[in-house]
């Protein structure tokens, strides 16, 4: 006796096998069917590591300098107002009744001024970080149509461990791009 879930299985079986046979009629072997026709063949492949891309060419090190250059400064703002909080704090120990609570309050007011400057300074480097990228990108993309055209590909991946599990050394052209990045953008 079947189980209704053996059924179902078996009810799903036929229908795949006629489908095939329905699907499949008057095809003779080999023959391509109009969605086939209608996708192009692609020539080739190619990966790119844009990682390494930002970490050798000589305008991704100048920017990634002037980025920690950047957040550095910033950083040394806010430990300032850090330790500035840090030394009001101690000296809520010795105040008493309205004078705490004014203190307290005062250096409340202090602390979200401290936390948003934080959160203003995140938003600017991330700002920064993206013009940065988008030229950068953007310069690379010039670079890459004409790798593309000169090597016969048709696809250019970026390569990336999430994405691109494996790739044979000849089919990456990260070298290729930052050499004649760093010739065509030398800083």
């Amino acid at each position: 006796m079947f189980t209704p879930q053996r059924r179902f299985t078996r009810l799903l079986s036929a229908a795949a096998v006629a489908l095939a046979f329905v699907g499949g009629a008057g095809l003779a072997p080999g023959a391509v069917t109009s969605a086939q026709a209608t996708i192009p063949q692609i020539r080739g492949v190619a990966v790119v590591d844009m990682q390494k891309v930002l970490g050798d060419t000589k305008q991704g090190q100048a920017a990634r300098k002037k980025l920690e250059d950047s957040s550095k400064a910033k950083q040394e703002k806010l430990e300032q107002k850090r330790k500035k909080l840090e030394a009001d704090t101690g000296k809520l120990k010795s105040l008493q009744g309205d004078k705490l609570a004014a203190a307290e309050e005062a250096l409340q007011k202090e602390y979200m001024e401290m936390q948003q400057i934080y959160m203003t300074m995140q938003q600017e480097l991330t700002q920064q970080e993206s013009r940065v990228l988008e030229d950068i990108y953007k310069n690379c993309q010039t670079i890459i149509d004409k790798l593309a055209a000169e090597k016969n590909v048709d696809l250019v991946l970026i390569r990336d461990d999430s994405t691109v599990l494996f790739v044979e050394p000849g089919l990456d052209i990260t070298a290729e791009l930052v050499k004649r990045y760093n010739a065509k953008y030398p800083s």
